[in-house]
Protein backbone atom coordinates (compact mmCIF):
# COMPACT_ATOMS: atom_id res chain seq x y z
CA UNK A 1 0.00 0.00 0.00
CA UNK A 2 2.86 2.40 0.79
CA UNK A 3 4.39 1.71 -2.59
CA UNK A 4 1.20 2.78 -4.38
CA UNK A 5 1.02 6.02 -2.43
CA UNK A 6 4.65 6.80 -3.25
CA UNK A 7 4.10 6.07 -6.95
CA UNK A 8 1.04 8.33 -7.03
CA UNK A 9 3.07 11.15 -5.49
CA UNK A 10 5.78 10.71 -8.10
CA UNK A 11 3.16 10.82 -10.86
CA UNK A 12 1.73 14.05 -9.52
CA UNK A 13 5.12 15.62 -8.85
CA UNK A 14 5.62 17.03 -12.39
CA UNK A 15 2.20 18.69 -12.24
CA UNK A 16 2.90 20.14 -8.81
CA UNK A 17 6.28 21.46 -9.94
CA UNK A 18 4.74 22.93 -13.11
CA UNK A 19 2.12 24.70 -11.01
CA UNK A 20 4.73 26.11 -8.64
CA UNK A 21 6.94 27.27 -11.52
CA UNK A 22 3.96 28.86 -13.26
CA UNK A 23 3.03 30.75 -10.09
CA UNK A 24 6.60 31.96 -9.63
CA UNK A 25 6.94 33.04 -13.28
CA UNK A 26 3.59 34.86 -13.19
CA UNK A 27 4.69 36.77 -10.12
CA UNK A 28 8.00 37.66 -11.76
CA UNK A 29 6.23 38.75 -14.95
CA UNK A 30 4.12 41.11 -12.89
CA UNK A 31 7.25 42.43 -11.17
CA UNK A 32 8.86 43.01 -14.56
CA UNK A 33 5.98 45.22 -15.71
CA UNK A 34 7.29 48.73 -15.36
CA UNK A 35 5.50 51.83 -14.35
CA UNK A 36 4.49 53.87 -17.41
CA UNK A 37 7.12 56.34 -18.50
CA UNK A 38 6.32 60.02 -18.84
CA UNK A 39 6.23 59.48 -22.61
CA UNK A 40 3.69 56.68 -22.20
CA UNK A 41 1.59 58.87 -19.92
CA UNK A 42 1.61 61.73 -22.43
CA UNK A 43 0.82 59.34 -25.28
CA UNK A 44 -2.10 57.90 -23.27
CA UNK A 45 -3.46 61.42 -22.63
CA UNK A 46 -3.10 62.14 -26.34
CA UNK A 47 -5.01 58.94 -27.16
CA UNK A 48 -7.84 60.02 -24.85
CA UNK A 49 -8.15 63.26 -26.80
CA UNK A 50 -8.01 61.39 -30.12
CA UNK A 51 -10.90 59.21 -28.99
CA UNK A 52 -13.07 62.35 -28.93
CA UNK A 53 -12.45 63.21 -32.60
CA UNK A 54 -15.27 61.08 -34.06
CA UNK A 55 -17.71 62.71 -31.63
CA UNK A 56 -16.42 66.12 -32.69
CA UNK A 57 -17.01 65.34 -36.40
CA UNK A 58 -20.53 64.02 -35.70
CA UNK A 59 -21.34 67.19 -33.79
CA UNK A 60 -20.13 69.36 -36.67
CA UNK A 61 -22.50 67.47 -38.97
CA UNK A 62 -25.43 67.78 -36.55
CA UNK A 63 -24.76 71.49 -36.07
CA UNK A 64 -24.60 72.01 -39.83
CA UNK A 65 -27.97 70.30 -40.22
CA UNK A 66 -29.44 72.52 -37.49
CA UNK A 67 -27.90 75.63 -39.07
CA UNK A 68 -29.35 74.74 -42.47
CA UNK A 69 -32.84 74.42 -40.97
CA UNK A 70 -32.67 77.50 -38.73
CA UNK A 71 -33.13 81.20 -39.13
CA UNK A 72 -30.59 81.65 -36.31
CA UNK A 73 -27.57 80.26 -38.14
CA UNK A 74 -25.01 82.38 -36.29
CA UNK A 75 -24.94 80.37 -33.05
CA UNK A 76 -24.59 77.10 -34.96
CA UNK A 77 -21.91 78.47 -37.26
CA UNK A 78 -19.93 79.73 -34.26
CA UNK A 79 -20.12 76.32 -32.58
CA UNK A 80 -19.01 74.67 -35.84
CA UNK A 81 -16.08 77.09 -36.09
CA UNK A 82 -15.14 76.35 -32.47
CA UNK A 83 -15.19 72.59 -33.08
CA UNK A 84 -13.15 72.97 -36.27
CA UNK A 85 -10.66 75.12 -34.38
CA UNK A 86 -10.35 72.44 -31.67
CA UNK A 87 -9.81 69.82 -34.37
CA UNK A 88 -7.13 71.98 -35.99
CA UNK A 89 -5.45 72.38 -32.58
CA UNK A 90 -5.38 68.61 -32.29
CA UNK A 91 -3.78 68.22 -35.71
CA UNK A 92 -1.21 70.92 -34.91
CA UNK A 93 -0.41 69.23 -31.60
CA UNK A 94 0.09 65.87 -33.30
CA UNK A 95 2.32 67.34 -35.99
CA UNK A 96 4.44 69.23 -33.47
CA UNK A 97 4.81 66.15 -31.30
CA UNK A 98 5.83 64.02 -34.26
CA UNK A 99 8.45 66.55 -35.30
CA UNK A 100 10.04 66.60 -31.85
CA UNK A 101 10.25 62.89 -31.09
CA UNK A 102 11.37 59.75 -32.90
CA UNK A 103 9.16 56.67 -33.17
CA UNK A 104 11.52 54.69 -30.90
CA UNK A 105 11.23 57.38 -28.24
CA UNK A 106 7.45 57.31 -28.46
CA UNK A 107 6.90 53.57 -28.75
CA UNK A 108 9.96 51.68 -27.55
CA UNK A 109 11.07 53.54 -24.43
CA UNK A 110 14.20 54.93 -26.07
CA UNK A 111 15.87 57.28 -23.58
CA UNK A 112 15.25 60.99 -24.07
CA UNK A 113 17.94 63.63 -24.01
CA UNK A 114 17.61 66.35 -21.38
CA UNK A 115 16.31 68.73 -24.05
CA UNK A 116 13.67 66.24 -25.15
CA UNK A 117 12.63 65.62 -21.56
CA UNK A 118 11.85 69.33 -21.30
CA UNK A 119 9.98 69.18 -24.60
CA UNK A 120 7.95 66.27 -23.28
CA UNK A 121 6.83 68.33 -20.30
CA UNK A 122 5.81 71.11 -22.71
CA UNK A 123 3.89 68.62 -24.82
CA UNK A 124 2.17 67.27 -21.72
CA UNK A 125 0.92 70.77 -20.89
CA UNK A 126 -0.30 71.20 -24.48
CA UNK A 127 -2.20 67.91 -24.36
CA UNK A 128 -3.84 68.83 -21.04
CA UNK A 129 -4.91 72.23 -22.42
CA UNK A 130 -6.12 70.62 -25.64
CA UNK A 131 -8.15 68.06 -23.71
CA UNK A 132 -9.89 70.84 -21.79
CA UNK A 133 -10.54 72.85 -24.97
CA UNK A 134 -12.08 69.86 -26.73
CA UNK A 135 -14.20 68.90 -23.69
CA UNK A 136 -15.51 72.46 -23.52
CA UNK A 137 -16.27 72.70 -27.25
CA UNK A 138 -18.01 69.33 -27.27
CA UNK A 139 -20.12 70.26 -24.23
CA UNK A 140 -21.14 73.55 -25.86
CA UNK A 141 -22.04 71.81 -29.12
CA UNK A 142 -24.00 69.08 -27.33
CA UNK A 143 -25.99 71.74 -25.52
CA UNK A 144 -26.90 73.32 -28.87
CA UNK A 145 -27.95 70.10 -30.59
CA UNK A 146 -29.70 68.78 -27.48
CA UNK A 147 -27.42 65.74 -27.35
Amino acid sequence: MGFLKTTAVFRLLPFLLAGILFTISSTKAQDIKKEPTKMEQVMAAHDEVMDEMPKLVKLINKLQTKADASYEKTKYKKAIADLKSANKSMMTCMTGFGERFEADEMMKRKALSEKKQKWLLEEEQKVVALKEEIKLRIAQAEALVGK
